[in-house]
């Protein structure tokens, strides 16, 4: 299944279906098992009061501590054990839920069991506790629990942003410059030289941080800003083209097909008939 790692998440226009949220109390029984029965959804769980031992499929440990978020992705087997219990009312509140990138195609935020260890625990607590609340009431709010795993997720992913940035600072400069301004046509070499590193640095460690050569960043950013023009804007290919600094509106179009399949016009008619229906 496609992945799109947590620090990248903020760049898409992704949608969600959160299915339900769930408060459990693991005093009776204290573990829970998915060995020969993988994930059929995403899960959430955010740990109140009490911590958590995860032994994965191959043997590997996991451990969370209260106020830890744990990522389960589809597919993932596991087996977790809940102990060191604070309180009588210590409990886990779980969220499950799909994610959908722009053609509707589903993905996960990673392979393996991710955990995340949050400085703001009280906000993140409020967040999962709303979402149980709406997903218990009499008439299940799935708007106002979207919204909360929205907020969450978003936090989430601006949090390993900043935390990937720190990793590289000696280009972070440069990092921030191609994400803010995508229609800019500064070679490569001068964006290296506003972080004083040489370009081959600049091109490695850029590669290293998102997957991407530089030149390869800048097009699907372009090419995801057509998209926006296309589905929100009156503008005519030939002025997106101009827009975005393609050389002329054949090439766009040729630019626009290789990365989507489908020529500008074909993908706004799409988007119509869709919003249409």
């Amino acid at each position: 299944m496609k992945v799109i790692p947590i620090d990248q998440l903020y760049n898409y226009n992704y949608s969600m279906n959160v299915l339900n949220g769930l408060k459990q109390y693991w005093r009776g029984q204290d573990w829970f098992s998915c060995i020969h029965a993988p994930k059929e959804r995403n899960m959430l769980l955010y740990l109140d009061g009490c911590k958590a031992e995860y032994t994965l499929k191959n043997g590997e440990k996991l451990y969370a501590e209260s106020g830890d978020m744990v990522y389960n992705p589809i597919g993932c087997e596991y087996r977790v054990r809940f102990y060191d219990f604070e309180t009588e009312t210590s409990n886990t509140v779980g969220v499950n839920f799909f994610l959908y990138d722009e053609e509707g195609e589903p993905f996960v935020l990673s392979n393996e069991i991710l955990r995340f260890c949050p400085e703001d625990r009280v906000n993140y607590k409020l967040l999962f506790s709303k979402i149980n609340q709406y997903s218990e009431a009499a008439v299940v709010c799935y708007s106002k629990m979207k919204a909360g795993m929205y907020e969450i997720l978003s936090n989430l992913s601006m949090v390993r942003k900043t935390q990937n940035l720190k990793n590289y600072h000696l280009i972070a400069k440069g990092i921030l410059h191609m994400e803010e301004y995508t229609d800019e046509e500064l070679s490569i070499a001068e964006i290296a030289a506003l972080c004083n590193v040489s370009e081959g640095y600049f091109r490695r460690l850029f590669k290293e941080y998102s997957g991407l050569s530089p030149m390869e960043y800048r097009l699907r950013s372009k090419i995801e800003k057509a998209k926006t023009y296309l589905e929100y804007d009156m503008m005519t290919v030939k002025e997106i083209a101009e827009q975005l600094g393609f050389v002329d509106a054949a090439y766009f179009s040729k630019q626009f097909k290789a990365k989507t399949g489908m020529q500008p016009l074909a993908y706004k008619r799409q988007i119509m008939k869709k919003q249409e229906g």
